[in-house]
């Protein structure tokens, strides 16, 4: 279904126009490719009187052990995931099916704490989202049989004849699989009014989260990522009017951090209609 629409979600029963609310927007990309360092310079640049709300990314939320007073539905559907994948780094416990309909629980979840904040005109930002849930699990949920190579263009057309074809479907069938999660979520919460995709070499961001998490992937990890990579372009190919795309290879801080600001400040807006609770 490539250009089509994905659809306006009816999660909103205020009837206001999409103009009257604050934008939803999600920050998305592979580990290390800088979303919470970017996200961070842009908080820090904007007055408190008008600064976005946050919603964590799931690696950066605490997971308690017990309900106390601080009880969230969200964060104990996290912890069920977490405590199942026992130290997974993409949260497989051997359940994919299971998996995918509880991180979709805990975005719709996000979305309904941070209702009445978009409601009143405030901005709202989601570390990570739906297109992440919907990339990473519709790789999760059929991984195929790709070659262990960089990239389709690493293939040798000529030594391993039908190995292209076979990637290239694989592929586009974990790209029908993302779409159909982002539909599936459409009917719950809304998807982002505006989804900043930032990227780099993948290589060098997923280098990067290892050294920062002093963490080492496998290197069946370090093929997911890499066809992560390319299935988030793909879903902003797919959406260039609600995914945009920052690419900070070449680019300073200060330069992706103002560009990001500036989107930020002049998210579109979907519009939200029906009657879905």
């Amino acid at each position: 279904m490539p250009g089509q629409d994905l659809p306006a979600t009816p999660a909103d029963t205020s009837g206001g126009r999409p103009t009257d609310r604050g934008a939803l927007i999600s920050i998305e990309g592979l580990n290390g490719v800088g979303k919470t360092y970017l996200t961070d310079r842009v908080l820090d640049a904007i007055p408190a009187s008008r600064r976005p709300s946050t919603v964590a990314e799931f690696s950066r939320r605490q997971c308690p052990d017990d309900q106390g007073s601080g009880y969230d539905l969200g964060r104990q559907l996290l912890r069920s995931l977490v405590n199942a994948a026992a130290g997974e780094p993409f949260l497989r416990s051997g359940s994919p099916r299971s998996e995918t309909l509880l991180l979709l629980a805990i975005k719709a979840h996000d979305f309904e704490t941070s209702r009445a904040t978009l409601q009143s005109g405030g901005t709202v930002i989601e570390g990570r989202s739906l297109h992440s849930v919907a990339v990473y699990q519709s790789l999760i949920l059929g991984p195929g049989t790709v070659p262990e190579t960089r990239d389709i263009a690493d293939v040798d057309i000529d030594a391993v004849p039908d190995a292209v074809p076979d990637v290239v479907r694989t592929e586009d069938e974990a790209m029908a699989r993302a779409r159909t999660i982002l539909f599936t979520a459409a009917a719950w919460r809304p998807l982002p009014d505006l989804t900043v995709l930032i990227t780099d070499d993948p290589d060098t961001a997923v280098g990067r989260a290892e050294a920062r998490d002093d963490f080492r992937y496998t290197p069946e990890q370090w093929r997911l990522h890499r066809r992560a990579a390319a299935l988030f372009d793909r879903l902003a190919a797919d959406d260039p009017r609600h995914v945009w795309v920052l690419d900070r290879r070449g680019q300073d801080a200060e330069s992706l951090t103002a560009t990001l600001l500036a989107w930020i400040e002049s998210a579109p807006r979907r519009s939200w209609a029906g009657s879905a609770r």
